[in-house]
């Protein structure tokens, strides 16, 4: 938020600017008080304008991003402004990444990750933020089906799962961080491993047998541990 405030832009958007303060203070109902007539003028603007807010905005906040989406980036705002720009921006440029992956990395639409494979296909190999993020979404895809394999439950679909591998191993080639591209990595072939060993398992004469249990007869070592739930 300081680096946005402190930004010579700032200027430009002397309504945004009183929003941005409040929240940076901790204000956040007189914050969004503050912001509607904001909304409200940047409604009359033409498409270049809002663009080029758009565009400031997102490109002063992407590096700094980490897993939580920037304060400034309340519904009002999202809905009324960003992701109408956003959309209007894709379907008049449609050769342009960039609204494609801040639509993707800001997850705000359903299909985000439709946007994201868009501005990899725009970008190349320069949409790392994109790549990345898309990685992300693919082993926690996996994870997910596997989160509950203690309890002898899979939770995803086989021919889904072996897809989804494919394609993160094709895409893995694009990372460009040795250090990230090497987690990937280790957590493709985690999970690899594991969905063609629940296979065998299915397919196998296992009785009652439990898959943990299965895999530790076979030494097959997962680091997976057991849910205990607890009542109140």
């Amino acid at each position: 938020m300081r680096e946005l405030l402190n930004d010579p832009n700032m200027n430009n958007y002397p309504e945004f600017r009183t929003f941005c303060e409040l929240k940076d203070r901790g204000f956040r109902k007189q914050a969004l008080a503050a912001l509607t007539p904001f909304i409200e003028t940047v409604k009359d603007w033409d498409f270049e304008q809002r663009q080029e807010f758009v565009a400031w905005l997102f490109t002063l906040s992407e590096p700094t991003r980490q897993d939580d989406v920037p304060d400034v980036f309340v519904y009002p705002l999202v809905t009324n402004i960003l992701k109408p720009t956003l959309v209007e921006w894709t379907e008049r440029s449609s050769e342009d990444a960039r609204p494609y992956r801040w639509l993707g990395l800001y997850a705000f639409e359903e299909l985000w990750h439709e946007r994201l494979e868009r501005a990899i296909e725009l970008g190349g190999m320069a949409e790392q933020r994109a790549i990345e993020a898309l990685m992300t979404h693919k082993i926690s895809t996996l994870k997910f089906s596997f989160h509950h394999i203690n309890e002898n439950v899979y939770l995803g679909e086989v021919n889904r799962d072996r897809a989804t591998i494919a394609e993160a191993r094709k895409l893995i080639h694009h990372v460009l961080n040795e250090e990230k591209r090497a987690g990937y990595e280790i957590e493709l072939s985690y999970h690899s491993e594991l969905l063609a060993d629940w296979v065998t398992y299915t397919q196998s004469d296992s009785g009652q047998e439990r898959f943990l249990d299965w895999c530790e007869r076979n030494g097959r070592d997962y680091f997976i541990t057991d849910t205990f739930y607890f009542e109140e």
